[in-house]
């Protein structure tokens, strides 16, 4: 009976660590946010290559959920405009859904924005310190080739 007792005791220790590794696995995946990248033609790399660098730098994430879960346009506006040349004009906005339907909760354009010869990238952040709140950021630019 000693011999089993042992053995159980083991295979308890066993279970109790996959256990732990699960969980902190788990707890990983909701502590950093997961982001989707993808661009499309014209300025659109570039505006793609902006988002991938303000979210590796964790910009995009405090920007987006901000200090009370909203978001910082200031901060955020900044961060673009310190990538772009000031002959680009841009336009961001950030989405969430909400009820089933994308509704948009902030955006801001340039000055010099031009529509007709902009181009977007957009980033789906999963959420910010923890919390699950899908949220996406549009990016377009415009301006001379």
């Amino acid at each position: 009976m000693g011999l089993r007792r042992g053995q159980l005791r083991v295979i308890e220790a066993a279970a109790a660590g996959a256990f732990a590794i699960l969980l902190l696995a788990t707890a990983s995946r909701l502590a950093y946010p997961r982001t989707a990248y993808v661009g499309y033609s014209d300025h659109a790399s570039e505006a793609a290559t902006i988002l991938k660098a303000l979210a590796g730098r964790n910009v995009l994430c405090r920007a987006v959920y901000g200090p009370d879960g909203s978001v910082t346009g200031d901060s955020l506006r900044a961060a673009v405009e310190g990538f772009l040349p000031p002959e680009r004009g841009y336009r961001i906005s950030v989405n969430r859904l909400d009820s089933g339907k994308v509704v948009e909760i902030y955006v801001f354009e340039s000055g010099n924005f031009a529509l007709e010869k902009a181009s977007s990238s957009y980033v789906i952040l999963s959420g910010c310190n923890g919390v699950f709140e899908p949220r996406m950021v549009v990016l377009s630019v415009s301006g001379s080739g």
